[in-house]
């Protein structure tokens, strides 16, 4: 496709948007969530001038290194926050190696205002947890990829997740095999399954290893 992308685009509704308390940013949750995000991005198989959506993005952090993969990315940010990204970065940055960029929020539930067959790989780290439609959801990851392309997934499991002190409400954790089923009901196919760990700081300032599953589908 040779539809250009612009730098920014601002959806018309994100001034209706209700405040959604399960949204709320948790700086220290965010933090933990940057390994996940960088190990996810080195799981997507790329190619120049590929068609990306990151689905219910929460920062920008890490698009610099998303961008250095290969030439010529097409970023589609889509957010499921009523809240605008807080920091943009400088558009040198997200012009490397001839790179584009958009955010759009959207509500959770509504149509992707993308066309179907659009993106060759879309790619969510850590935040299923908070989807009220998941199975909707995916549905929708489906339609507008292109024949071939993937849906990329990183996430803690639930007997990993259940008990952690910050995740006693508003998360709902699930097993691999109810992801599976998600991504089968959606109409993906060739489903492949990584154990994957990261390195993260305790409250208590030690350093240790916790265990995540990437998930990757295919159109």
């Amino acid at each position: 496709m040779d539809k250009p992308i612009d730098y920014i685009k601002t959806s018309k509704q994100r001034q209706d948007f209700k405040h959604n308390h399960r949204r709320k940013k948790n700086p220290d949750i965010e933090q933990k969530n940057q390994n996940i995000i960088f190990k996810t991005i080195e799981e997507l198989r790329l190619t120049d001038h590929s068609f990306i959506m990151e689905l219910d993005y929460q920062n920008s952090k890490h698009l610099p290194f998303l961008f250095q993969q290969v030439k010529g990315i097409s970023y589609s940010g889509v957010s499921f926050s009523d809240k605008p990204m807080e920091e943009i970065p400088p558009l040198q940055t997200l012009k490397l190696n001839e790179g584009h960029a958009e955010f759009i929020s959207t509500k959770e539930g509504e149509k992707f205002n993308f066309e179907s067959n659009f993106f060759d790989c879309c790619f969510n780290a850590n935040t299923i947890y908070f989807w009220v439609d998941p199975i909707g959801t995916f549905k929708e990851i489906h339609r507008v990829l292109r024949p071939g392309g993937t849906f990329n997934l990183s996430f803690i499991e639930q007997k990993f997740g259940k008990d952690l002190p910050w995740t006693q409400t508003d998360f709902n954790f699930y097993t691999v095999n109810q992801l599976k089923t998600f991504y089968r009901t959606a109409g993906f196919g060739d489903i492949e399954v990584k154990q994957m760990t990261e390195e993260v700081i305790a409250q208590d300032g030690q350093k240790i290893v916790r265990p995540f599953v990437h998930l990757i589908g295919r159109k």
